[in-house]
């Protein structure tokens, strides 16, 4: 198989807890067990650092950097972006994220998190990067938000929205990607949502060490987990699992510009 795993936090606390061998542990079984690559996300300086230091021992794992909602903490945003910036400067950086908004939880006041969300999105458009959206219960400021950055384009991740709004974020020339959620007996949405996304548009996730795939679920998810994921998505498109991988794997190479 040529699994791409577009988002994934391998820095999580819980691997050192839960998996053996660990974070390493996790990403070398992995990377023997089928899947081809991964995307390593970062949400605040410091994961973002470790992601870029990680990724410099295993040729395909990549990195996105950036402010995740609830970590948009720092006094100093510019010297922040600052160090966004060289460390995107990185070979192995692909992407900007995660970034965006989240009102699920209020950890950090909605408003600083647009501030921080805006800045983020100019950083991409300064530098060309796509961005990794996170998106939760904020589906109509995130939309206002690319739609004022029409030159930048990437991911919604882990999908939470309606099939209606893929048909918008289709338009406007953005991925949308899939993560375990979509096994789960209560995700009707995320499932209309998946049958409403062209199959040149989407990608698949783990967000790993969370949202575990059924039949899993309740243990730490890990990229190996991903094919489960994909089966699903595959009976949802009418196409074998092994179609699916190969099209999101295509997909993620050419947003992440691997090819």
């Amino acid at each position: 198989m040529n699994i791409f795993d577009t988002h994934a936090h391998y820095y999580d606390d819980r691997f050192a807890e839960e998996y053996p061998g660990g974070v390493k542990g996790a990403i070398e079984a992995a990377l023997s067990g089928g899947v081809s690559h991964i995307v390593n996300i970062g949400t605040n300086l410091e994961s973002s650092k470790t992601c870029l230091a990680l990724s410099e021992q295993y040729p395909t794992l990549y990195v996105a950097v950036g402010i995740y909602p609830h970590e948009a903490t720092y006094e100093d945003m510019e010297a922040t972006v600052d160090a966004l910036r060289q460390m995107l400067t990185h070979p192995k950086a692909v992407a900007i994220g995660e970034i965006g908004l989240d009102y699920h939880w209020d950890d950090v006041d909605r408003e600083t998190q647009k501030i921080w969300f805006e800045r983020q999105l100019c950083l991409a458009e300064e530098t060309g990067y796509p961005v990794v959206i996170h998106d939760r219960e904020a589906h109509g400021d995130c939309l206002d938000a690319i739609r004022r950055h029409p030159k930048v384009t990437g991911i919604f991740h882990s999908y939470s929205g309606s099939g209606e709004m893929v048909k918008e974020l289709i338009k406007l020339g953005w991925y949308v990607s899939f993560s375990g959620v979509v096994t789960y007996k209560n995700a009707a949405k995320t499932k209309e949502a998946a049958a409403a996304t062209p199959l040149d548009r989407l990608l698949i996730e783990t967000d790993c060490p969370y949202l575990t795939p059924v039949p899993h679920r309740g243990k730490i998810n890990h990229s190996t987990y991903l094919v489960h994921t994909a089966a699903e998505l595959a009976a949802i498109k009418g196409i074998s699992t092994e179609e699916l991988i190969q099209a999101a794997a295509e997909n993620a190479k050419l947003i992440f510009d691997l090819l």
